[in-house]
């Protein structure tokens, strides 16, 4: 990816960057989190929030902190849509849409992203 590219969407609003989140991961049929003995996690609202990104340099970006041993790793669109928001939704837990290091995330319910990635996937078949 382009330098400017990164710098540009990095610097998106939050609502703007779960736009993109959710157009780059329909067109590429996969989503990336960050990995080291287990998914990275985020607490917001007393909830477990899991971060996802629409690439794998965006996921490296934030592997600092809490999150400096873990890794990007690609998640299937399709077990992301079958396996992992259901999942997610049984466990109570949300969805950290594109978090960045300096800078807020937009956070989902999985049933609802669950709904905005099929709505946009539909546009692709």
């Amino acid at each position: 990816m382009h330098p400017e590219k990164f710098k540009q969407v990095m610097g998106l609003p939050s609502a703007e960057r779960h736009g993109y989140f959710v157009r780059k991961v329909a067109d590429t049929q996969e989503v990336w989190g960050l990995y080291h003995d287990g998914w990275a996690t985020a607490q917001v609202d007393g909830k477990v929030a899991i971060p996802f990104w629409p690439e794998a340099a965006f996921a490296q970006a934030c592997a600092s902190g809490d999150w400096e041993h873990c890794q990007p790793r690609a998640i299937a669109l399709g077990d992301f849509l079958n396996k992992w928001l259901p999942g997610m939704a049984g466990n109570d837990q949300l969805a950290f849409v594109f978090p960045v290091p300096q800078g807020s995330a937009s956070v989902a319910a999985p049933c609802d992203l669950l709904a905005e990635l099929k709505e946009e996937a539909e546009q692709y078949e």
